[in-house]
């Protein structure tokens, strides 16, 4: 309808295994790229992450910076206990940081269920474009 805004479905950015600075560097112009006209929320799907950095870290959260102050979001996906805990510390303490457990939880928003009654699908609803970072070597 004229006169409505619509808001395009999320964007996945797929990181890689591997996240060291200048990856992350990459990675963190991948999320902020992926704010095209309409996009309001970009998922930074960190699951399969193996390592990382503390400047990896601060480059995705500069990221997340970027997009608060135009009024976005980044959401990251973080594995519990994977090597990315960190920056599930930083989201006890900073309540704009958005950090779910899985992809699915990331894509819907929501607050993750209790320990036992997980049946989370990690694969993404129609409409989602979903962004992969190429592998470093």
């Amino acid at each position: 309808m004229p006169g409505q805004q619509t808001c395009a479905a999320p964007v996945i950015v797929t990181l890689p295994a591997q996240l060291d600075a200048a990856a992350a560097e990459q990675a963190a112009d991948q999320i902020t790229a992926a704010f095209t006209p309409g996009v309001r929320v970009v998922i930074a799907d960190l699951t399969a992450a193996a390592c990382c950095d503390r400047s990896a870290i601060r480059n995705l959260l500069k990221a997340h910076r970027k997009a608060t102050v135009r009024g976005r979001q980044v959401r990251f996906a973080i594995r519990p206990g994977g090597p990315l805990h960190q920056i599930t510390g930083f989201a006890d303490t900073h309540p704009l940081l958005a950090v779910y457990p899985t992809l699915q939880h990331a894509l819907t928003g929501r607050s993750p269920t209790p320990p036992g009654n997980r049946a989370a699908s990690r694969r993404p609803r129609s409409g989602v474009l979903r962004v992969t970072s190429p592998e470093r070597a």
